[in-house]
């Protein structure tokens, strides 16, 4: 090769040397010096560690009154009076008077029965003496065999079952007298009026709907998952623990109330089965009225072996990020039992003493290190 080729050669020569290397560092070195350069994350974990707990069942309902009745006219007649309470709300006390229906007629009836009664009575009298006297003149003057004719037995059984019927009839006319006044089986309110001082009372209709203000009920509607969590409800025995929140505004009303039974039958359309709470004293203070809309929540029995997390812990596969040997990231699926705003509680997918991030990445990377520290100091 010529003095001039090299001198043209040489630079071109050169000047590609010089791109490969300049390649290289962009490909290789810089990369590994960035990596060094690279902060290693710090993160907050919790030690968690299994616990028994009772999981509450939530589920919402009605309060309803416990035991709730039409009043129904069993006479007929004119409405003669009523009840001061007897008006929507009103109060009323059991045994008490809440409609009177005009009783005339059914005075005069009792008096009718009253005389037929004693009309029997002196039948049966008369009869009975013409026995015993038939009995004496037979001894002294019959023959034979006497017919029971002959000695008015027949006549003497007859006047006992017209005694009999009048003694029923006057006690059926005391009874319908008595039904002129409706009262109270039980202390409480009316819910409904339908009738009026100078209205018609007819048999079997409704005056009015009344209910006992002692006990109300709620029908919780559960699904099987939610059934799951509870203990059986055992007729005779205190049943579970129900906390009844109703919302007034900026006020919350909390009652304690307790499951007393379980209807069994599993709805077909939804899959859901009605428990029924019930709320002694419901107007107590504080109280809580017939109508009003509740949020339960109810006593679960004991499950072993349960962590709590905060809700934050798990993402929406309901993953959770953990710190094993060698402080490295490992995402797992966890079990998740319950969950609420605030805490998620998990059934399967952790070991007592594990350390599961609570904050400080957003993107975890399996295998990644990371530098742990206590969330709460049990690291």
């Amino acid at each position: 090769m010529t003095a001039a080729r090299l001198r043209i050669v040489l630079p071109v020569l050169v000047l590609l040397s010089a791109a490969a290397g300049a390649w290289l560092l962009a490909e290789g070195a810089a990369p590994e010096s960035a990596a060094r350069d690279e902060p290693v994350p710090v993160v907050k974990v919790l030690r968690v560690q299994p616990q028994r707990l009772r999981l509450p069942v939530r589920s919402q309902g009605v309060l309803q009154p416990a035991r709730e009745i039409d009043l129904t006219a069993e006479v007929q007649g004119r409405v003669e009076a009523l009840h001061d309470g007897f008006v929507v709300g009103g109060r009323f006390k059991a045994g008490e008077v809440l409609v009177r229906v005009a009783a005339h007629e059914y005075r005069l009836a009792v008096v009718r029965a009253e005389t037929q009664l004693a009309e029997a009575r002196r039948k049966l009298a008369e009869e009975q003496a013409a026995a015993q006297q038939a009995q004496r003149e037979w001894k002294v003057l019959g023959q034979g065999a006497p017919t029971p004719l002959s000695l008015h037995q027949p006549q003497v059984q007859e006047a006992k079952a017209g005694l009999k019927q009048a003694e029923a009839e006057l006690a059926d006319a005391g009874m319908r007298l008595s039904r002129c006044e409706i009262r109270a089986p039980f202390s409480g309110r009316v819910k409904e009026k339908l009738t009026g001082v100078g209205q018609m009372a007819e048999t079997g209709k409704t005056l009015g709907r009344i209910y006992a203000d002692d006990a109300a009920e709620v029908r919780l509607p559960l699904s099987q998952a939610q059934i799951g969590y509870l203990a059986e409800p055992t007729a005779g025995k205190a049943g579970l623990k129900v906390v009844l929140t109703a919302e007034r505004g900026a006020e919350t009303v909390r009652r304690e109330a307790a499951i007393v039974r379980r209807e069994g039958i599993v709805d077909q359309h939804t899959g859901l089965e009605y428990w029924v709470a019930r709320l002694n004293n419901p107007e107590r203070a504080p109280a809580l009225l017939p109508g009003t809309f509740l949020t339960a929540e109810i006593e679960g029995r004991e499950l072993d072996g349960v962590f709590e997390l905060p809700r934050g812990a798990l993402n929406a596969a309901q993953e959770a990020v953990l710190v094993e040997a060698g402080n490295k990231l490992q995402i797992r699926r966890l079990a998740v039992l319950r969950s609420d705003a605030d805490r998620v509680w998990i059934g399967g997918g952790l070991q007592a003493g594990e350390r599961v991030v609570v904050a400080g990445i957003e993107t975890p990377v399996a295998g990644r290190q990371v530098v742990a520290e206590a969330a709460d100091n049990r690291l």
